[in-house]
């Protein structure tokens, strides 16, 4: 009960703070005439950040209060926010109003930017080749035009990916064995095609890197992707890999893609890129099964760090919230699925 009302008054705190800044905030900054009438409509709490609902003079944004910075960067906040500048008028994300990562009101750093009014991507046929196209859009762009994180050996830095994965799991008290176990054995198959195959992947997009559901909107004006955290420089097969990975789709869903439609999926991206389909097919087939492995672990690392109380306060709750997703992907069938395919 304590505890309850320790999270209630957080967030209060956090609604007041958010209300008074929007208030002193300039009106041009949001694109409006005057700022008099200030609402905070609701809290969707992510796995990294405090998305705060609000409206200002009738119109909604987005109020992003950045907790723990996923990619790892010092900077996450304002990388983010020059990511979406970035991709400003390409029709592929949110519009971003402001940034201030000096933390003096907040002890975050905050965005805030467009709200996208419409319901997330489920996995079904019309939608899924909505996806192919968005990608390709997104893929198609310059990505040498900004300061990316990269990733110049993509086959190698994703083994390396998920086996820090395992390498941090591994510390963890309540860890399961059977996953440690498992994962290990899925890592040393790996391994021949490090050098056998990496000369396929090259540096050749931007990627996204987070491709599920959650994160893609269907609003009136089409297909948008939210959750600009951790973008970089790599091969096209990340996303792709990821979009595809059961285990991801796992995360937002039970629905799971077909066989029927991740051909076409995999047959509309080819057609609409330009790019090879055999090779295509080859690259996310070797990368994929690496990007599943992360997902597994990264959610059986998050159930550990739940049960140990090692979770960051400010994000608990939201944690709390999901931990029957990862359940459903700290299962060691998740990983025995993916020998099972090694081993074809």
């Amino acid at each position: 009960m304590i505890q309850e009302k320790s999270k209630k008054k957080r967030v209060l705190e956090n609604e007041e703070k958010i209300a008074h800044y929007l208030k002193r905030l300039s009106p041009a900054t949001l694109y409006l005439d005057s700022i008099d009438n200030v609402k905070i409509l609701s809290l969707t709490p992510g796995a990294y950040n405090l998305n705060y609902h609000v409206e200002v003079n009738h119109q909604k944004f987005i109020f992003r209060i950045n907790i723990e910075a996923q990619s790892g960067l010092a900077n996450q906040i304002r990388y983010e926010y020059q990511v979406l500048k970035f991709l400003e008028g390409h029709h592929i994300a949110p519009k971003v109003f402001h940034l201030d990562d000096t933390c003096e009101v907040f002890d975050f750093g905050i965005l805030i930017q467009e709200y996208l009014n419409g319901p997330h991507l489920v996995y079904k046929k019309n939608q899924i080749l909505e996806v192919a196209h968005l990608l390709v859009r997104l893929h198609s762009l310059p990505f040498g035009a900004m300061d990316l994180i990269t990733w110049q050996d993509p086959l190698l830095e994703t083994f390396n990916l998920a086996r820090n994965d395992l390498r941090n799991y591994k510390k963890r008290k309540n860890a399961d064995q059977a996953i440690i176990n498992l994962a290990a054995k899925l890592l040393k198959g790996s391994e021949p095609l490090l050098e056998a195959k990496q000369n396929l992947f090259k540096v050749d997009s931007v990627n996204h890197t987070d491709v599920v559901c959650d994160n893609f909107i269907r609003t009136a004006d089409g297909l948008r992707m939210i959750d600009w955290e951790k973008p970089r420089a790599d091969d096209c097969s990340y996303d792709i890999g990821c979009f595809l990975s059961e285990p991801a789709q796992l995360w937002c869903t039970e629905d799971i893609v077909t066989p029927e439609d991740r051909d076409g999926f995999v047959q509309a991206y080819a057609q609409q890129s330009g790019k090879d389909e055999g090779l295509l097919c080859e690259k996310v087939d070797i990368r994929e099964p690496l990007i599943s492995l992360h997902w597994i672990l990264w959610g059986a690392i998050k159930l550990c760090d739940l049960e140990d109380r090692r979770t960051l306060p400010e994000l608990f709750r939201a944690h709390e919230e999901k931990i029957s997703r990862y359940r459903r992907l700290a299962r060691p069938e998740n990983i025995e699925k993916l020998l099972d395919t090694q081993h074809r």
